[in-house]
This record gives structure tokens, C-alpha cells and sequence, in this order.
């Protein structure tokens, strides 16, 4: 097969997250405005390549309070750092649909490793 490209846009995707809250539950949310591309031949998905770059400034977890909370300095400070970004290193399958997506996210103006789990 040949790679095929897919191009990220706001009305189709969203950034999920989880986030553990005083130790009892998990506070889950939302970046829907995220832009980029995936670049994969299904044959050969170790040659895959993903980009994307997330509006930081529109975080959603449902309580407009706590939406404020998390776009101010004390955790993703979108007046300094409106966007986060994302490139791809390297896709490992795991199984038939599921797989491993390895990169560097850059949060805040700090880039580190990171491995996602990701079903297709």
C-alpha cells in the first residue's frame, strides 16, 4: 500500500485527558480545537508520521470555574502559552487495532517524551 494522509481539524477531533482529582476521582476533559496530520501506510505503521497542535485556551472539563483554574499559571498558563504541540517519533503496533505513539509533546514551553496508547 501507500501512505496515506489524514488531516486533523477541530470539528472531527478532540484531545482527551484524565487527571487524577484530591487523591478520590479523575476530572476528565477536552481541547477540541486540534490541528495536524497523520501520515501512515497500514502495511507499515512503524513508518507512520502525526503532527498536531492543540488551542490550549478553550480547555473543557464542564465547570466553567475549573476551566479558568486550569487556563491560568498555576497549570497551563495559555496567556504565555496559548498552544501545545505534538510530533511523532515513532508507531509501534500492539495488536489488530491498537497501538503505541511514541514523541515529544511540548506543554508549557517544557518538551518531553511521551508514549500514548491510541486505538484505530
Amino acid at each position: 500500500m501507500t501512505m496515506t494522509k489524514w488531516f486533523f481539524e477541530s470539528g472531527h477531533t478532540a484531545a482527551e485527558f484524565r487527571a487524577r482529582h484530591m487523591m478520590v476521582t479523575y476530572v476528565r476533559g477536552q481541547l477540541k480545537n486540534v490541528h495536524g496530520l497523520l501520515e501512515v501506510d497500514p502495511d507499515e505503521p512503524e513508518k507512520a508520521r502525526v503532527e498536531a497542535t492543540v488551542d490550549a485556551t478553550e480547555v473543557y472539563t464542564g465547570q466553567p470555574q475549573r476551566d479558568a483554574h486550569l487556563r491560568s499559571a498555576d497549570f497551563f498558563d495559555v496567556e504565555h502559552h496559548p498552544t501545545w504541540t505534538f510530533v511523532g517519533s515513532r508507531i509501534q503496533s500492539v495488536s489488530g487495532t491498537e497501538f503505541e505513539v511514541t514523541g515529544d509533546p511540548t506543554v508549557r514551553g517544557v518538551t518531553r517524551p511521551v508514549t500514548f496508547d491510541v486505538t484505530y
